[in-house]
């Protein structure tokens, strides 16, 4: 027997499958991290790209607002909080001048636990923090339009400052190619009217595009806008697809988050021989499978590389369920995928559906068991998937759909972080 182990939640699910299936492990090598973090995040704001280091931009009267990614999105955030008021400290600005504002994009604010550990504790205590809510109009103020005619409503904290500083994350991500830099601002803090346009079609793209940035309009117009907003100084992490921050990348807005992307592409690209049959997929565990509106993720990498009549299955705990109530509501509305797919490209986005579109764009490829003891089996029927409790039934379940084939089974432990490339193609 050959056993597969993949991320669920804190732990692990695992499985045997029978000698001689075709089975293709898809990960990156681990490659061992040597300096620590402070090392490479002291190196990365000594070293900025395209601009000043900080604490020669910054000014002591100067009014701050940095922009956080919010508990969804995994990162060495305090330690990132903690280089940046190091710097503005050092310059004399106070901290009453000093707005920390999480990027939640369309996602739910953070809880208080999970703010001090965005921020750490310290800062939690001394530094006022805001989370962005995109659907309160009365809080955003419009910048006028990107050169494509997208309208720029963002949050109003982010022009009432002096100097921008954006924190994030770049990692593969299926809507815009690497993760970080543009997108603190668009989507992380714009308003609901430009999310409205900027994740619909066309600039939405209808097949899932990790690694496809350059060209894709969903980064060239994110891009524009954060240019508009006066984004000064980024820092971000980059991430392997082990989870590992293996650098930082600090400065210019543009150049530095390209060079982060550069650094992502390296480690994140892997080549495989051929498409799956059985796709078995974990986004990376908590928090990545913290809902199924999360744990999407994984599934669009899966789809990148199935063959027709694929069987999908998506390792992911979902502790907080379907994350989203348009997009559970949508998934039970729909007729069918199809019926799930037309109704999104009629009325464009909204919080949650185009969630009810990624997993109706894989029902159409195939089929789609989700491994969660979360969710009851009858919740996820009427929402349109299969159910497993464990990943040894839905395994099971694939291998008597494909009995009498000679099936390519698929691994992605970490999916959430891969960009797959195929040989044969």
């Amino acid at each position: 027997m050959q056993t597969i182990s993949l991320p669920y939640g804190d732990g692990v699910q695992t499985a045997s499958l029978p000698d001689g299936l075709c089975i293709q492990n898809i990960e990156s090598p681990l490659i061992p991290v040597e300096k620590s973090l402070e090392e490479l995040l002291e190196h990365a704001m000594e070293h900025p790209w395209g601009s000043q280091k900080l604490d020669e931009m910054a000014k002591p009267d100067d009014t701050v607002v940095i922009v956080m990614n919010d508990h969804t999105r995994p990162g060495p955030n305090a330690l990132i909080m903690k280089a940046l008021m190091t710097r503005l400290e050092k310059v004399g600005i106070p901290d009453e001048n000093i707005t920390v504002l999480f990027a939640t994009g369309s996602h739910r604010a953070p809880t208080e636990a999970e703010a001090r550990k965005i921020m750490g504790d310290e800062y939690y205590e001394r530094i006022k923090s805001v989370a962005h809510d995109c659907r309160d109009d009365a809080n955003m103020v419009n910048l006028g339009n990107t050169p494509d005619g997208t309208p720029i409503y963002v949050n109003k904290i982010i022009t009432e400052c002096s100097l921008l500083i954006t924190t994030g994350l770049v990692a593969p991500i299926h809507t815009a190619g690497y993760s970080g830099g543009r997108k603190s601002i668009l989507p992380g803090v714009a308003g609901l009217k430009t999310l409205h346009v900027h994740h619909s079609f066309p600039i939405y793209q209808y097949e899932p595009a990790m690694g496809y940035i350059y060209g894709n309009p969903f980064h060239e117009i994110a891009l524009s806008a954060a240019q508009v907003a006066g984004v000064r100084f980024i820092v971000n992490a980059v991430q392997d697809p082990h989870k590992q921050f293996f650098d930082f990348v600090a400065g210019d807005l543009t150049v530095a988050h390209a060079v982060g992307v550069a650094m992502c592409k390296e480690v994140s690209e892997v080549k495989i021989p051929r498409r799956g049959d059985i796709i078995i997929a974990s986004p990376g565990g908590f928090p990545r499978d913290i809902d199924l509106y999360q744990s999407q993720k994984a599934l669009s990498v899966s789809e990148k590389i199935c063959n027709p009549d694929c069987i999908f299955i998506e390792v992911a705990e979902c502790r907080d369920g379907y994350g989203e109530e348009t997009f559970h509501r949508w998934m039970v509305e729909g007729k069918n995928p199809r019926d799930i797919i037309d109704r999104y490209a009629e009325e464009g986005f909204n919080v949650g559906n185009n969630k009810a579109f990624n997993y109706a764009r894989a029902l159409e490829k195939g089929r789609v068991i989700i491994v969660t003891d979360k969710i009851s089996k009858e919740s996820l029927q009427e929402a349109k998937l299969e159910s497993a409790a464990t990943l040894q039934e839905a395994v099971d379940i694939a291998l008597k759909a494909k009995e009498g084939t000679d099936p390519v089974i698929s691994v992605m432990a970490q999916a959430a972080n891969i960009v797959p490339v195929i040989e044969e193609d």
